[in-house]
């Protein structure tokens, strides 16, 4: 019997030969040596071609499997990434996987990066911020550690299925938060809603097609998913009555925002839009509005201070006025949304004598807190829930102004197109000079709302 030992990754053996005379000695040891040469020389004739494969069994009883591939232009040598089991049968499924996608040209994955490490070590920070706003990131981050990571972050990306999907969708929908009851304080669970759903489908979704340019992954699975339909309650919109209700209610009750209820009923602009409107963007000579800025609070840098230029955690080159603290100017999301519409004469009216009565702020705002400070959105929604209360009229969220400018022109009979172009819509207004021609329809338009401020 062969005496058979491994040393530093070698195999050696040692056999014992015995022979009555040293001749004959001699001849048995060259003997073995001819068959030596003879089984180097089988084995060199039947050398596996590259991309074949190779599978060999460790001393810790591992099977290991890699598949040598084309050299470098340089000459030097390249493998795969060795694929592991205990199991032979298993091992040689894995090297047959390799060699699949290898021949319809993916490159072999990385079988322990999960769709946590992917998202949050990777594509949130490197990927998506540098080329997103800071809301929409920020929306995403909400649904990366809230939504997707506490359904499917162990999971790993080079194994993802639909069913993986799937089952984040029915995580999400069994799954609650807390909110807080306005009148008692107390607090309750609500469930989370299918629009919640499609937005975390839709993010990600976003990160795999990333990981898939970025060889993370080999294909989209979102993509291979139905997103479940969304069943969300409109937002609402209120009546002329009913608005001019929250306007007359706010006039008797010396309401501060008076003037805020009614720009943001009578011009339909998105809440950042009317609570970053500046004075030197209020033409009263020419009755006209400039929404080419919108007021956003952004994300700061760690350890940043309050007053420092650069204390905003954004891309670089995104555009932005810094105002107070948090609070900055920004673009709204759309060219489309950077629009001048018309001022209608008693908007014009009441926003003169505002301008008079208030406060000047540094940042010349129109409309600013009782400290003088920015409006934050939170303050901002809990002030128009107060105003709806205060005139006892169906509670709609902030965004129902918006769409109570929407409802009240359609039903006075006004174009469509005119109302995208009040509205920020997709329009079909794509030059200033057209919008200049049609500001006079818009104005006759925001006219029909006039009624809303006779609060005498």
């Amino acid at each position: 019997m062969a005496d058979i030992q491994l040393s530093d990754g070698i195999w050696t053996a040692s056999v014992n030969l015995t022979a009555e005379s040293k001749a004959d000695l001699i001849k048995k040891v060259a003997a073995v040596e001819r068959l030596v040469k003879k089984l180097d020389k089988e084995t060199a004739g039947r050398r596996r071609a590259k991309g074949e494969g190779a599978l060999f069994k460790r001393a810790d009883g591992m099977w290991v499997g890699q598949i040598e591939l084309e050299a470098d232009p340089d000459g030097t040598r390249r493998r795969s990434k060795p694929v592991y089991s205990k199991d032979h049968a298993t091992a040689l499924k894995k090297l047959a996987a390799v060699k699949e996608n290898l021949s319809k040209g993916l490159d072999q994955l990385d079988q322990r990066l999960t769709v946590k490490d992917w998202l949050l070590d990777t594509w949130l920070e490197d990927i998506a911020k540098p080329r997103m706003k800071p809301h929409p990131w920020k929306s995403y981050r909400s649904l990366v550690r809230n939504q997707i990571i506490p359904a499917i972050g162990e999971r790993k990306m080079a194994k993802l299925q639909p069913k993986d999907i799937r089952f984040m969708h029915k995580h999400i929908l069994g799954s609650t938060y807390t909110r807080r009851d306005k009148a008692t304080g107390e607090k309750y669970e609500v469930h989370y809603s299918t629009r919640t759903v499609e937005a975390a489908h839709n993010c990600l979704s976003a990160a795999l097609n990333d990981a898939v340019g970025e060889n993370k992954a080999h294909r989209n699975v979102c993509e291979l998913v139905t997103k479940p339909p969304v069943l969300s309650q409109p937002r609402g919109a209120l009546t002329t009555e009913q608005a001019r209700a929250v306007l007359l209610a706010a006039h008797r009750g010396n309401d501060r925002m008076v003037t805020r209820w009614a720009a943001g009923l009578m011009l339909g602009g998105r809440q950042g839009e009317v609570l970053g409107l500046q004075w030197d963007r209020v033409d009263f000579k020419k009755g006209t509005l400039d929404l080419s800025w919108q007021l956003e609070w952004l994300p700061l840098k760690r350890d940043a201070k309050p007053d420092d230029p650069d204390r905003f955690d954004v891309r670089p080159g995104f555009e932005h006025i810094p105002l107070w603290r948090g609070a900055a100017l920004t673009r709204p999301k759309t060219q489309k949304s950077e629009r001048l519409i018309p001022l209608p004469a008693p908007l014009a009216a009441i926003l003169e004598v505002h301008r008079k009565k208030c406060e000047p702020n540094p940042w010349g705002l129109v409309w600013v807190s009782g400290n003088g400070t920015p409006i934050s959105d939170r303050d901002d929604r809990e002030a128009w829930s107060d105003a709806q209360s205060r005139a006892e009229v169906p509670e709609t969220e902030v965004h129902g102004m918006r769409g109570t400018t929407a409802t009240l022109l359609l039903e006075a009979g006004v174009d469509v197109k005119i109302i995208q172009a009040i509205m920020g819509h997709a329009s079909e207004i794509t030059t200033r000079g057209y919008q200049f021609v049609d500001l006079a329809l818009a104005r006759r338009a925001l006219g029909n709302l006039h009624g809303l401020l006779e609060l005498a």
